[in-house]
């Protein structure tokens, strides 16, 4: 009887550094038009000094780009707004804000790469709006050390940290999204699905953990809040910082 020895890689080691996040307060707030403005009030390409910094070469990630706009209305009427990348519409959207209530405009950008163009457009109903605050940071989702069937085993998320942190205008964090570690499937005799996988499985890779805002939820989307003093007015992303795994080669 042979007994085989499984095939574990070394212990690998995942070391992830958030960029701060990119804030402007205006001291003379910004009248919004109230038709869609030719040129985005918001607008911010993406460096490649603006992606947090890893310790070792992933075999795969995904960057999602979290860009604020925010801002005051003085009578009641409604918030448009526009995302757009690279001069192309990913989404739109419309609030209602109350009367003398200050909004925040979170627009998450899935995929991002360096060189792309993130903006938000601003508009309104009534000529009393204004906007005065814009953010911007680079998040990490779906790292993947290996490659397609290496099983991970185990995986340790061994320091979690809270982003973006928002500083300027009278910040508060309105709601806090958890990660996720996508589950192991058995298929067709050997493992793979949402973890690892290959190109022949419709769900293909997830990595060792995702994101929640602007990945899990709010993909390619904006989150509008408000609120009568608080601005902005933001989620955060629980952000795996420091993690640890070894991998068990299964093709």
């Amino acid at each position: 009887m042979v007994i085989m020895t499984p095939d574990y890689s070394a212990l690998k080691f995942l070391s992830v550094t958030y960029q701060p996040p990119q804030e402007t307060l205006l001291v003379t707030p910004i009248t919004l038009p109230t038709s869609e403005p030719a040129v985005p009030q918001v607008s911010y390409t993406v460096m490649s000094g603006d992606l947090p910094s890893i310790n070792i070469s992933l075999y795969q990630k995904k960057y999602i780009g979290i860009v604020f706009g925010a801002g005051q209305f003085i009578t009641a009427g409604t918030l448009y707004w526009r995302m757009e990348k690279n001069g192309v519409s990913v989404a739109t959207g419309s609030t209602a804000i109350t009367v003398n209530y200050r909004y925040t405009v979170q627009a998450n950008f899935f995929n991002v790469t360096v060189n792309d163009v993130l903006e938000i457009a601003l508009w309104s109903s009534v000529t009393d709006s204004n906007y005065y605050y814009k953010a911007y940071q680079i998040h990490l989702t779906r790292p993947l050390i290996f490659e397609p069937y290496w099983i991970m085993k185990p995986l340790e998320l061994l320091i979690i940290q809270e982003h973006p942190v928002l500083t300027l205008g009278s910040p508060f964090v309105a709601g806090r999204r958890g990660y996720t570690i996508p589950h192991l499937d058995y298929s067709m005799g050997r493992f793979t699905g949402e973890f690892y996988g290959d190109a022949t499985f419709p769900k293909g890779v997830l990595g060792m953990y995702q994101l929640g805002q602007g990945d899990e939820v709010n993909m390619d989307t904006a989150v509008v809040t408000q609120h009568a003093t608080r601005c902005p007015l933001y989620n955060r992303n629980y952000t795996p910082t420091w993690t640890r795994c070894k991998a068990l080669w299964v093709k």
